[in-house]
């Protein structure tokens, strides 16, 4: 089995998702003043962008690990289908990743979203 941890598309992932929630929780938990809605505005445009990177970095890990299982089943003639399966489950686990940190990222921005025309209207 794959070390997960040593995976560099795994840390990628966590990375880019532990910066943009302390961003937004910076921005949830900030008292709402004319400087906190201009880096409202300023992270409102960037974090969708960020956000939208997670899933496509955990697809990208996961072509890397199928790669990865596909080449070491073309070198060898004696593995079984107990190392296919848990090669490509490996490689899955980064679309799964991906996927489980972009959803609350995107709640999360559409909540500071919703603050800052809040904001903007009282």
């Amino acid at each position: 089995m794959v070390e997960i941890a040593a995976n560099p598309v795994v840390l990628a992932i966590a990375g880019l998702a532990l910066f943009c929630y302390v961003v937004e929780f910076d921005l949830l938990l900030g008292s709402r003043d004319a400087e906190w809605a201009q880096r409202a505005a300023t992270w409102l445009k960037v974090l969708p962008i960020l956000l939208s990177a997670l899933p496509l970095l955990g697809l990208f890990g996961t072509i890397i690990g199928l790669l990865k299982t596909f080449r070491a089943m073309a070198g060898s003639r004696e593995l079984g289908q107990t190392f296919v399966n848990q090669g490509i489950a490996d490689a899955l686990t980064t679309t799964q990743l991906g996927l489980l940190t972009v959803i609350p990222g995107l709640l999360l921005a559409a909540l500071i979203r919703r603050r800052y025309r809040e904001r903007g209207t009282a």
